[in-house]
């Protein structure tokens, strides 16, 4: 990742001067050094999960999914994590712990409404789970690695949001008055993206590579030298979540849709029209945190 140091380093001591990132939460910290111990047991994990209600909750439901096949309902959190793994158990706590350090805005101001944005992130990464699931080009990736993928993408709006408010809804305002798309007024208005503020808020966290350039780059993947496949994959999916109704933002405009992703991400605009009605019922059957 040497070509992307300087770039990287700049735009994370522009956005540090700018806005002060969330660190990560208590659970994610404690969660890493566990796992990283060879020694680590389930039940080492579980004494960590268990101190979040948020994530051990949700290890529980997706233990206890039809995703699993489980003969027995799964109430203990130590059992849980045997069963779904330490790298299941850690994706899991992280969209978990996402969901609590950035879901307690609940208001809707002028042209950003939490639940729309979280409905947003939640449809995006279902779409890009079904794609991808589709794709030979992700036969190795895991289908929740590409959900995790789409559900942050955003993220930095929500940075942007909780910690520069009254700039970003200016710059909202000026997107839905001048109809242009946000990127191109947070360019103009910040010096840097939503995009590239939750590209430094992966980076700070320490959460993969591929995911901190797919949030980079989801609006432009022809510009991704790293990932493109994944960057191309997002943006897809965050475009069908628009065309779809469900906007990350009230009133702005979508930006252009990229063709040269259908190639990357090994999909022809046809056969990801038929995966619509598979997106649109495993979104409506997902489940929201509130």
């Amino acid at each position: 990742m040497s070509q992307s140091a300087g770039p990287s380093t700049q735009i994370l001591g522009i956005v540090n001067n700018t806005i002060e990132l969330p660190t990560m939460p208590e659970v994610l910290l404690k969660l890493n050094d566990v796992i990283a111990d060879p020694d680590a047991s389930a039940d080492d994990v579980a004494n960590v999960v268990s101190k979040d209600p948020a994530v051990a909750t949700n290890i529980l439901r997706i233990v206890n999914s039809a995703y699993y096949g489980l003969q027995v309902r799964v109430s203990s959190v130590s059992l849980a994590i045997s069963v779904m793994g330490f790298n299941m158990t850690k994706k899991v706590a992280l969209k978990a712990a996402v969901f609590s350090v950035f879901g307690k805005r609940k208001e809707k101001i002028q042209h950003f409404d939490p639940l729309a944005f979280w409905r947003h992130a939640v449809f995006t990464g279902v779409a890009a789970r079904v794609l991808g699931s589709s794709s030979a080009v992700f036969a190795a990736t895991h289908p929740e690695d590409i959900y995790i993928a789409g559900l942050l993408h955003d993220i930095g709006k929500i940075i942007l949001m909780e910690k520069a408010a009254p700039r970003y809804l200016a710059m909202l305002r000026k997107s839905v008055q001048q109809k242009r798309p946000e990127t191109e007024v947070e360019q103009e208005d910040f010096g840097f993206t939503h995009s590239d503020v939750g590209s430094v808020l992966a980076i700070k966290w320490f959460l993969p590579e591929d995911l901190a350039i797919a949030i980079r780059y989801h609006h432009a993947p022809s510009r991704d030298p790293f990932h493109r496949s994944l960057s191309s994959l997002i943006h897809l999916a965050d475009q069908l979540a628009w065309r779809a109704g469900t906007p990350s933002t009230v009133g702005t405009t979508l930006s252009q849709l990229d063709h040269e992703v259908y190639d990357q991400i090994g999909l022809d605009p046809t056969r990801v029209e038929e995966l619509l009605t598979q997106i649109q019922e495993d979104f409506a059957a997902s489940e929201l945190p509130w």
